[in-house]
């Protein structure tokens, strides 16, 4: 399982090198979001060293989520999986991103009469 921080640089240690072949020219990162099913994609060039990098025991993926459309939408669990070539999937596993903001505050609303004393009311 990997941990993803929203809205950051995360670096992702794993060991698809060692499962694959060589001579992928990059890899597909697929996310699924496990309750909206909502799929992102990003492209890894693994001639670019700021994105990719390995050695004979594992890789290293850089995942930049600090920049303007690049984040996942929602925190949680996604279904990740990484192709090679964008055509050969060689890990299947799962991500959960955490948030890196404080969660919203909530203010306590007593109502004067209790007939809608089942409804929620959520500060804006």
């Amino acid at each position: 399982m990997l941990y993803l921080q929203k809205g950051q640089q995360n670096e992702l240690v794993m060991n698809i090198n060692n499962n694959t072949a060589t001579t992928f020219s990059g890899y597909t990162l697929v996310f699924t979001h496990i309750m909206s099913q909502e799929v992102k994609s990003y492209t890894v060039n693994t001639a670019d060293p700021a994105e990719y990098a390995q050695n004979i025991r594992y890789c290293e993926i850089i995942l930049n989520l600090q920049d303007a459309g690049q984040d996942l939408n929602y925190e949680g669990e996604y279904q990740l999986k990484i192709y090679g070539n964008g055509t050969e999937l060689v890990f299947t596993g799962i991500a959960i991103l955490q948030g890196t903001q404080e969660e919203p505050l909530f203010t306590t609303y007593i109502s004067p009469n209790e007939v809608n004393e089942n409804y929620i009311y959520i500060e804006d």
